[in-house]
């Protein structure tokens, strides 16, 4: 049995509109979110910690061997190496100012440090994943994630409580910054029992987020239809959810990943209005 997660987590965020806003002042009642940016930045922030895991899953499983990186660039260190935990995983990417190009296509640069207390597969076994000056195609991603086995649902299948609080994303010139929070459930729903073979791993996503878009709009998000994620793909696949802006809480935006293809691809419905999106 192997211990692998994917590509947490996954993407979320569009934008909406109200009736009234309580700073004061009444909106007009035609007044509508102009644009979907909370849906990208969300989008982003999801894909960019579903990655971070996604690589710390490639260079290690339940039993603590360590392999090798998806970046021919990177590297990857595991401590102690004997059978003991808990264990610290350390991968680097790239150098301060040069990124390290992976196999799913993304770009990335710093350190990513995770510490084990036990065996992935374990219940009750917490992951602790921290950054150090880390990069997501040239976006600053800073943030911590927790990870916790919560043991088996009905159907047999491992799950996983994922946290993240007060996560910020920062634009490749620094001009803009996102903040994200998620609590989120993972259902390891394929690929558990293929020791070693990571290309059949399998993940379903669902649950909450919340943030501040980098134009400041603030948003909350919740799981329509369960965030697919397939370890061979670097982006969410398909899936469903709903992000409602802070100011507009009656024009709630459906972000939808799609019914399966691996593309970069996703649609917002805003307002009646449907938007393609690209994820970076």
């Amino acid at each position: 049995m192997k211990s692998n997660i994917t590509k947490l987590f996954t993407a979320l965020l569009l934008v909406s509109f109200t009736a009234l806003v309580y700073t004061g002042c009444k909106k007009k009642e035609d007044d509508k979110p102009k644009d979907y940016s909370a849906s990208t930045d969300n989008a982003n922030a999801n894909n960019a910690f579903a990655g971070i895991w996604k690589e710390v899953s490639v260079v290690t499983d339940s039993s603590g061997v360590l392999r090798s990186p998806s970046s021919g660039c990177a590297t990857a260190t595991i401590t102690p190496v004997d059978t003991t935990w808990p264990k610290t995983v350390v991968l680097q990417f790239g150098t301060s100012t040069t990124n390290c190009p992976g196999s799913d296509g993304n770009r990335r640069r710093g350190t990513i440090t995770a510490v084990f207390s036990g065996r992935y597969l374990d219940s009750n076994t917490v992951i602790t994943i921290t950054l150090t000056n880390y990069y997501h195609n040239d976006y600053h991603v800073q943030g911590t994630q927790t990870i916790r086995n919560m043991g088996r649902n009905s159907a047999g299948h491992p799950v996983y409580n994922v946290i993240v609080n007060s996560a910020t994303i920062t634009s490749p010139d620094g001009a803009h910054t996102s903040t994200w929070s998620t609590n989120q459930n993972r259902e390891f729903y394929a690929g558990y029992l293929s020791n070693w073979y990571l290309a059949d791993d399998v993940y379903l996503i669902t649950g909450s987020a919340n943030g501040t878009a980098a134009n400041g709009e603030s948003y909350t998000i919740v799981v329509n239809t369960a965030l697919r994620i397939n370890i061979g793909c670097p982006w969410i696949v398909s899936g469903a959810f709903t992000l409602t802006l802070a100011d507009y809480p009656t024009y709630p935006i459906v972000f939808d990943y799609g019914t399966g293809a691996c593309d970069a691809n996703a649609t917002a419905l805003l307002n009646g209005t449907t938007y393609n999106i690209t994820m970076y």
